[in-house]
């Protein structure tokens, strides 16, 4: 036992003369984690048979209980010999919290006999790095995506559209074609002031006669002002407007590539149609052509048709009956065709309540199994995660939303549902799943705006991994924003460029005049460059138009070195 004391004492007494090195150091941030390197190399001969050696690594914020991060255990085939020294270097990590700005990093080294684990004996604890250097969190991030654009609304609150389709070479209404004549006949009846009412006729390009349009139309006309004068005792006044559309070749085009038609039997009613014939030429082709007969019977019925158009949509439930609806679907004391997919969607907009609103999508997503309803659920889901400051609960709501949006995206392979997934893996903290998506999104394509949008997000996962060429490529392609120029400055400010960093930070400035972070930005590139006008300039201006700079800049490990100064305290007092 005395020789065992008297080794775990020599050893503890050799680590005094051990070699620690961090980097960075100060401890800086990367993303929602602090990531640093440790290098220790012992004394030679430190380390004897039968006894082991560890280091633990712990920070320690102030006013709080140390944290433990790790340990560098020099166990056999863990280290290295650096001239003839034991020499380890890892990688550690530990979670970003805005508490942990101050603090320190600590390390203790353990001896321990391998025989007897309970005989140890410990170094006194060592400051190895300060902490923490936030600059890398001063990027822009979006990740704004919001819920499909509902025009439902838009679309009830119209006008009333009423298709009636006729016979070939008939302009008789047949009650068997449409339940719409009953709606018809609901309007006639409806006791407002006045209606306004458009009845357009139409005419497939085969049919005998160029009046056919006309007399569908007026056909209509005639029938509905003989149900007002039978149905209606209000005395409503009635403008009804006869029109006819003239036939399109182009509609036809339209229709026929939209059609399941052969693709040979396309091409050469295409040829057809695109040819400089005269009309009575390109129908009797038509009529010769092997499309003909599909044709006769599944695009042709679709040009026969008058349109009635009235100045209000009468089928269109109110809000409150569709919340209800929505609700009791929700709940499964309704069946879910009592409302349409658009009408249950929209039911979800009308309420301000995530939880219920989130109750709505989900019943959508098991009633119509589409990508909308998902892609809509994963938003709330997202929303609900944002306003939520519990750390377990705002993963679970994010890993609920990717969920959601990974279904939405197999059904809808878009790069705004990308845009979307990627957004919820990075507010998530997946860096890793978010680069890969944002890089799909990209490759899918889409608007402009919308790709600029995906490429400064991108670049804000780069710069939260280290990868600030990477960052300065993607922001390459993200056009000229405010978000885009200042992720720029921010790229160029951790690489050391301080002049590339003070051009886009300026070019910021022109695009968001007076903005504080803009500012403060400019102040640390003064700090770096020991530049104290650069600095103090900033610094006020920052402060001048957001206060919260002020004890953000005392914080700083950027402006340590200025701490002691006069000019630096009135810089912060101005």
């Amino acid at each position: 036992m005395t020789n065992t004391g008297c080794t775990l004492s020599q050893m503890v007494k050799q680590a005094k003369k051990q070699e620690i090195t961090v980097q960075p150091n100060p401890l800086t941030t990367r993303g929602e984690e602090v990531v640093f390197e440790m290098k220790a190399t012992l004394p030679k001969k430190m380390l004897k048979d039968g006894y082991r050696y560890k280091i633990d690594v712990q920070y320690e914020a102030d006013g709080q209980k140390p944290e433990h991060v790790g340990a560098l255990n020099f166990d056999i085939g863990e280290y290295l010999y650096d001239n003839g020294k034991p020499t380890m270097t890892k990688e550690f990590s530990f979670p970003y919290a805005p508490q942990k700005n101050k603090g320190r990093l600590l390390v203790q080294g353990t001896a321990i006999d391998k025989r007897k684990r309970d005989r140890v004996k410990y170094t006194d604890e060592e400051q190895v790095a300060v902490g923490l250097l936030t600059t890398p969190l001063l990027m822009v991030r979006s990740n704004e995506f919001g819920y499909i654009p509902d025009n439902y609304k838009a679309t009830a609150e119209g006008p009333g559209k009423l298709p009636f389709y006729f016979d070939e070479n008939q302009s008789t209404i047949q009650s068997y074609r449409g339940h719409y004549l009953d709606v018809l006949d609901q309007y006639a009846m409806d006791t407002v002031k006045h209606q306004t009412i458009v009845i357009t006729g139409s005419q497939a390009p085969h049919e005998k006669g160029t009046d056919l349009a006309q007399k569908r139309a007026r056909s209509l006309a005639d029938y509905y002002q003989r149900k007002v004068s039978a149905l209606d005792y209000s005395g409503k006044k009635i403008n009804v407007e006869v029109k006819t559309s003239p036939f399109s070749w182009g509609a036809l085009q339209e229709k026929v590539q939209k059609s399941a038609l052969p693709k040979a039997h396309k091409q050469e009613v295409m040829t057809i149609l695109q040819s400089s014939g005269t009309d009575r030429q390109k129908t009797q082709s038509l009529q010769q052509s092997q499309a003909f007969d599909y044709m006769q019977q599944y695009i042709y019925p679709t040009m026969r048709y008058a349109l009635v158009e009235i100045d209000y949509n009468r089928q269109r439930k109110s809000d409150y009956e569709l919340y209800l609806l929505a609700q009791r679907i929700a709940e499964e004391t309704a069946s879910a065709d009592v409302l349409t997919e658009e009408e249950l969607h929209y039911a979800a907009t009308l309420t301000p309540l995530l939880a219920e609103r989130r109750k709505l999508y989900e019943a959508a997503v098991k009633t119509t199994d589409k990508w909308p309803a998902y892609y809509n659920l994963g938003v709330v889901y997202t929303e609900m995660a944002r306003k939520d400051y519990r750390p377990s609960a705002k993963e679970a709501l994010l890993d609920k939303a990717i969920h959601n949006l990974n279904f939405a995206g197999f059904r809808q392979p878009t790069a705004q549902v990308n845009y979307a997934l990627a957004s919820a893996y990075h507010l998530r903290g997946n860096r890793e799943k978010a680069l890969q998506t944002y890089d799909y999104a990209i490759k899918l394509g889409g608007p402009e705006e919308l790709l600029y949008r995906i490429f400064t997000d991108k670049a804000a996962v780069e710069i939260e991994m280290g990868l600030y060429d990477a960052a300065i490529r993607s922001l390459t392609y993200a056009g000229d924003s405010y978000q885009t120029n200042m992720n720029l400055g921010l790229s160029y400010l951790l690489k050391e460029n301080y002049e590339g960093a003070i051009r886009y930070y300026e070019k910021a400035l022109e695009l968001k005049p007076e903005d504080a972070l803009a500012h403060y930005s400019l102040a640390i590139v003064g700090a770096r460059e020991q530049n104290e006008g650069r600095l103090h300039l900033h610094l006020r201006r920052a402060i001048r138009q957001d206060r919260s700079f002020m004890e953000k800049a005392f914080e700083d490990l950027e402006f340590r070195a200025y701490h002691g100064k006069p000019e630096f305290r009135q810089a912060l007092l101005r």
